[in-house]
């Protein structure tokens, strides 16, 4: 759009003067093609200022979404690397220090930190909104695996006014975390490895079983009865 504005303003102000010795011819009063002229001179000024503007709010638009898609491709670039880590845990070593407390696996910690990056991404895409993401906190950090994470490696014990899309984001993500550690422990503790995280489910015997205490009983009373 902008560049078909520019691409008018230069042809109306490259043939306008070959209209205007077509209209007025050596005979004809030209001071009143010298009015014409400064009011057009006038009207051309603005309205270059006007396509000037244009072009420089496009180009501004243009930087911001390279300079997005130049950072997300930064994050995703990052994020590759950390799959690999936890598809790989001998590579884990190779980010620097331990993560995680030595008795919980430094996996869990990157995938957290996948988990808090997506919702980060969304929020700043317009994808998720504040009571949906306040929600999904309260579940994420009613898990013992996440509070640790977010005590060892989140900004809480800071103050910071957010100021960008993404710092407004984090103060959720903070406050969501003190209302946890406040309400008490995590419904659900760390669960180490090997431990049963779906068991088998055995209700057919357990109902069957309190099917036979609550019908031996009535059928008990049903032939007392008809005795």
């Amino acid at each position: 759009m902008s560049t078909f504005l520019m691409g008018g303003t230069l042809l109306v102000a490259t043939v306008s003067p070959a209209i205007l010795n077509r209209l007025y011819t050596s005979g004809d009063d030209y001071s009143r093609a010298s009015d014409i002229g400064q009011a057009y001179g006038a009207a051309s000024a603005l309205l270059a200022a006007l396509a000037l503007l244009v072009v420089s709010a496009s180009l501004a638009v243009q930087y911001g979404q390279f300079r997005y898609e130049r950072i997300q491709a930064i994050h995703q670039r990052t994020e590759d690397l950390v799959k690999l880590a936890i598809e790989n845990p001998e590579y884990c070593q190779c980010w620097g220090s331990r993560v995680s407390p030595e008795h919980v696996d430094e996996r869990l910690f990157y995938y957290c930190s996948l988990i808090i990056k997506s919702w980060t991404r969304a929020w700043e895409r317009g994808g998720l909104t504040a009571p949906e993401a306040r929600n999904f906190l309260a579940q994420f950090f009613d898990s013992e695996v996440p509070r640790l994470f977010w005590q060892r490696h989140g900004d809480w014990h800071l103050y910071r006014k957010p100021r960008t899309r993404a710092a407004r984001f984090m103060a959720l993500v903070n406050e969501e975390y003190l209302r946890a550690v406040k309400v008490g422990p995590p419904s659900r503790p760390y669960e180490p490895p090997g431990f049963p995280v779906n068991p088998p489910w055995n209700g057919f015997a357990k109902s069957t079983r309190l099917g036979d205490k609550v019908v031996r009983p009535q059928r008990r009373r049903e032939s007392r009865a008809t005795e």
